[in-house]
């Protein structure tokens, strides 16, 4: 039985009538009446409904009745693509098909209209929205609009309603191939003047008024075009243009042909554009790594663009609908969409957390290199003023420095206007003057992670702070509540745990102690709202989610290679998870010493399921690095160092798992972790450690998170004798 219930966008239409274009046909898509907050999407219905109007304008086209089809959209969108909640149903293969039908057939009626069609797009048009779009000669766009794209291949499918097909007549080959392949891998979408730089829109237009004047005036453009000029559509659409009545109009005159003809420059361009780097490798390249970890939508896209020159428009339509039909069923779609789902859930509200205190001025403890990018967040977040303190005069200049530089490099990405950027800075300083923290609604700690220091800072805070104040910990890893024990007021102690860079890791983890009142963690996670990140909440353990998980996976790693296992194919093992870089690299990144750290620290908190790497800590002690520093390579070599360290206490290597089975050896330690979080209460639902995996580690979205993936290949199973999701991810093939 279906559970999806649709929202089913509306479609409004009004004949308008313009001195440039005559009698033109106005549809213009709304939500459900009564749900005008929520923007117009397409479900089967909705799809229904948009190409039946689109359909009876044509109708009234072709009697002669309207002069142009204008399509726009209400508050601030166009039409935010497919209902993602439809996938969720069995019946989801079944609507995919008929919708993929239903917009080809309207994509390829559209190409013998006679008169011409304006999309205006007066908000976000993602995916079968933008397709939608794509139908239109014309497109215009309101300025500042953003959210235009096609994010379909992080989704695990592909632009599926034309858009595969069509996008690259529109912007060319190589903005098409960015748009399709590499943009979603990036969760990057185009404003409105990024789309008039691309091509994908023709004119900026304030309004539809004013989209239908640069409409107008576009199409007297085409006026003079003797009818014989047009190369309006494949020979097959000509075909069937010519058996149609002797009395129906011809198709517009300035309609070009959609696809390149073999063997011409543009083919070439398009051949190019696939061929091209996409980082230290090809994008063909990139695409077959992909599917090697289980992503398959970039390849399938790939070889649709490859198969376009000299392709009829009706032909690469049937390939897309075929592909996307495939897609839609396989199993990294259907993960994908439950990361995506997770995603959209977790974002920051719009509504402020309930219960909070009022923050007006904010303390950071140290002026170090995280101290420095945590006070730049907040006060680029929440607007006050930001004062970090340090024993150290000159750290703590250098500190203030590097906090402005990141409210600078803000401004300079476009995040802020130049004269926001100066107040923000200017609400910027450091001191060494303890009591310059006395009017503080909220001190956050950014000490070395030694908890014998971090006590003493909060110790030294509580005796100038006011009661009420927060005293918050950056801390990764070690115990909040035993931080506060010693204070006369614990319930105000709550950890916000930021990863490093913090300005582009988008997760807080956000730590409460049995002690932690309900408005100090309510105020935590507004701050951390307020700052535009993901919170996601975790009790007071070892390790908290994202570090106590990496290191579950980074200890069976460092034991392989202590137990003589070879360096190189130890790094190797774990590239079917589809990880964002290999384990040695990741040592590198986050320090041999705080690793080592770490480990030692979660090995005494946590047992023997961890392991603390003799070898680890003499490559720390070396001051070396796991991998050579190179940018020619996907992934950096293993450093000979490595094996000469760990070599000289190394047992035979004979017995250390490496491979696959190194590979189930990590996947059935993540399963026994995440079940011992989830019965310890560390974590409430499987839901939020994917989510902070996701966001924390780069855990590949196409797998759904950690605990679908687990599910997946059977190591949930293997492990707790049951499955994180019932049946949701069982039976895949978790590749």
């Amino acid at each position: 039985m279906s559970s999806y219930t649709e929202h089913v966008t509306r479609v409004l239409t009004e004949d308008r009538e313009h001195p440039g274009l005559g009698t033109v046909a106005v549809l213009t898509f709304a939500p459900p009446e009564g749900e005008e907050r929520r923007p117009a999407t397409l479900g089967p219905r909705s799809l229904a409904n948009v190409t039946g109007a689109i359909g009876a304008a044509l109708d009234r086209a072709e009697a002669g009745e309207l002069g142009a089809i204008a399509l726009t959209g209400t508050g601030r969108a166009f039409l935010a693509g497919a209902d993602l909640s439809m996938f969720a149903d069995p019946t989801a293969v079944e609507n995919v098909e008929e919708m993929t039908r239903a917009a080809h057939a309207l994509q390829v009626r559209v190409r013998t209209s006679p008169v011409p069609l304006l999309a205006h797009l007066n908000g976000v048009a993602l995916g079968g929205g933008l397709e939608v779009a794509l139908m239109a000669d014309v497109r215009t766009a309101a300025p500042g609009v953003r959210g235009l794209g096609m994010p379909e291949t992080s989704l695990g499918i592909l632009p599926g309603w034309g858009g595969t097909t069509l996008l690259q007549s529109v912007v060319g080959p190589e903005a098409a191939v960015r748009m399709i392949l590499e943009d979603p891998a990036r969760d990057r979408q185009l404003t409105a003047e990024q789309a008039l730089e691309t091509g994908l829109v023709d004119e900026l237009a304030e309004d539809l008024d004013a989209a239908l004047d640069q409409f107008a005036a576009l199409v007297a453009a085409h006026a003079d075009l003797d009818e014989d000029d047009a190369d309006v559509v494949d020979p097959a659409l000509a075909a069937t243009a010519a058996e149609a009545p002797a009395g129906a109009p011809g198709a517009w005159v300035g309609r070009e042909a959609p696809l390149p003809a073999a063997d011409t420059p543009e083919a070439e361009a398009l051949l190019d554009a696939l061929d091209a780097p996409h980082g230290v490798e090809t994008r063909r390249a990139w695409a077959a790594r992909l599917e090697a970890q289980g992503a398959p939508a970039v390849g399938r896209a790939l070889a649709l663009l490859q198969a376009l020159p000299g392709s009829t428009l009706a032909d690469a339509l049937a390939r897309e609908a075929e592909a996307l039909a495939e897609l839609v069923r396989g199993d990294s779609a259907a993960a994908s969409m439950y990361s995506a789902e997770l995603l959209r859930r977790g974002k920051p509200g719009r509504a402020p957390v309930e219960g909070t205190r009022e923050i007006r001025r904010v303390g950071v403890a140290g002026a170090g290199l995280m101290a420095s990018q945590i006070a730049a967040q907040l006060a680029l977040g929440l607007q006050v003023p930001v004062v970090m303190r340090d024993l150290d005069e000159d750290i703590a200049a250098k500190g203030l420095a590097a906090a402005r530089d990141v409210v600078a490099q803000a401004a300079a990405r476009g995040a802020l206007d130049e004269a926001s950027a100066q107040a923000v800075a200017a609400n910027l300083s450091a001191t060494t003057d303890l009591q310059e923290l006395a009017g503080c609604d909220l001190v956050l700690e950014a000490v070395p992670e030694v908890l014998a220091i971090k006590k003493s800072v909060f110790a030294e805070l509580e005796g100038v702070l006011a009661e009420d104040a927060l005293l918050v910990t950056n801390t990764s890893s070690l115990s909040v509540a035993r931080m506060a024990e010693d204070l006369a007021h614990p319930e105000r102690v709550v950890g916000l745990h930021f990863f490093n860079p913090v300005a582009k890791m988008p997760l807080v983890e956000v730590i409460h102690t049995e002690a932690t009142d309900e408005q100090t963690l309510a105020t935590g996670l507004e701050v951390v709202r307020r700052l535009r990140k993901f919170a996601v909440r975790s009790a007071d353990a070892p390790g908290f989610i994202v570090n106590r998980l990496l290191f579950r996976v980074l200890g069976a790693v460092l034991a392989s290679v202590d137990a003589g296992a070879d360096p190189a194919e130890v790094d190797a093992s774990l590239d079917p998870m589809g990880m964002p870089m290999r384990p040695f690299a990741l040592l590198d990144l986050v320090g041999l010493a705080v690793a080592d750290h770490v480990g030692q620290v979660l090995t005494g908190e946590l047992g023997d399921r961890f392991h603390a790497s003799p070898g680890l800590t003499a490559m720390a002690q070396k001051k070396a690095h796991f991998t050579e520093r190179t940018k020619t390579a996907v992934h950096p070599p293993v450093s000979p160092t490595v094996g000469e360290t760990f070599g000289a206490d190394a047992a035979d290597g004979g017995a250390a798992p490496v491979g696959d089975a190194l590979l189930e050896t990590v996947q059935d330690g993540l399963a026994e972790e995440i079940a011992l979080m989830l019965e310890t209460g560390v974590v409430e639902r499987p839901e939020q450690v994917d989510l902070a995996l996701i966001l924390g580690a780069g855990f590949p979205r196409h797998r759904g998170g950690i605990t679908p993936y687990l599910d997946a290949s059977g190591a949930s199973q293997r492990a707790t004798g049951r499955t994180f999701h019932g049946e949701m991810f069982t039976g895949r093939d978790g590749s």
